[in-house]
């Protein structure tokens, strides 16, 4: 038997639940609670499940960033860094506060228009606007 922890284990303790396994059943009950309330309000459950799906995936992005205990400060926050570099990877942490906002705005969009064209476009500006400046302002240890 080996006794060692694994250097890419995510778990909070030995015996508890991964960050990302948490975040995985928190983002898939997303759907159906959408899709039933879509159902319930448009008749259209589909509509109701990717927006679920939307707010799930932000819901998966983020909570392990928060979930995780990460005492030690990186040396790397403190150093000022270019904002091009930052945009440049994908900010796991950001991406997660970006989504479902942009999810409850498309679901919102639906009581007021039929057209969901643009409502997803409006959703995808507001996903982008929230984005960029995350992305450059939160710390690379939540990347």
């Amino acid at each position: 038997m080996n006794d060692s922890r694994d250097a890419q284990s995510d778990s909070l303790d030995e015996g508890g639940v991964s960050p990302r396994l948490i975040a995985l059943g928190a983002g898939i009950v997303d759907v159906p609670v959408f899709a039933y309330v879509s159902l319930e309000l448009f008749d259209n459950p589909s509509f109701g499940a990717f927006v679920g799906l939307v707010v799930g995936l932000g819901t998966f992005l983020f909570l392990p960033a928060v979930i995780t205990d990460d005492d030690e400060r990186d040396v790397d926050d403190l150093e000022p860094t270019n904002v091009g570099t930052r945009l440049r990877g994908f900010h796991r942490a950001a991406a997660g506060l970006a989504l479902p906002p942009a999810g409850i705005a498309l679901f919102g969009w639906r009581f007021v228009s039929e057209n969901l064209l643009l409502g997803i476009l409006v959703a995808l500006v507001i996903a982008v606007a929230i984005y960029f400046p995350l992305a450059v302002l939160l710390p690379r240890r939540l990347s």
